[in-house]
């Protein structure tokens, strides 16, 4: 269900719930309107808001505590990409093929996972890949 239609559906609710509580409190018999039976629902309306704003930020937290994971993990691995051709240059004209091996696997690599044409399947070609190939030139 996309996220749009699980908002509308949310919105439904809680405006439906409004109206609702706008058609019981015509209703209801006064002894149901008493200061005390108002003040045991303003603590449950503070319980119901304050228990759903401690799950919203530790959802927060979470998805922000993966996303600096994943963040940090990729820049780890570009540096070590970028040592990586830094160290082959310095042995000399004899790694170009691997260095350009290496550049091509990273390029395919970058093309899996962000592709720029959009989201197309992915087709896994049973020959051997860029980065198995640098190997096998290192």
């Amino acid at each position: 269900m996309s996220p749009m239609a699980i908002g509308w559906i949310v919105f439904a609710l809680v405006f439906g719930s409004a109206l609702l509580a706008m058609f019981l409190h015509r209703v209801l018999p006064a002894e149901h309107m008493s200061s005390d039976s108002k003040d045991v629902v303003k603590l449950g309306v503070a319980l119901v808001a304050t228990m759903s704003a401690l799950v919203l930020s530790l959802l927060v937290a979470s998805a922000k505590s993966a996303f600096d994971t994943r963040s940090s993990q990729l820049v780890q691995v570009s540096a070590d990409m970028v040592l990586l051709d830094r160290a082959l240059a310095r042995y000399g004209p004899e790694t170009k093929e691997a260095r350009d091996l290496l550049k091509r696997s990273v390029a395919v690599t970058l093309e899996r996972f962000w592709p720029a044409e959009g989201a197309r399947p992915i087709s896994i070609d049973p020959g051997v890949s860029p980065a198995e190939a640098f190997y096998d030139k290192l």
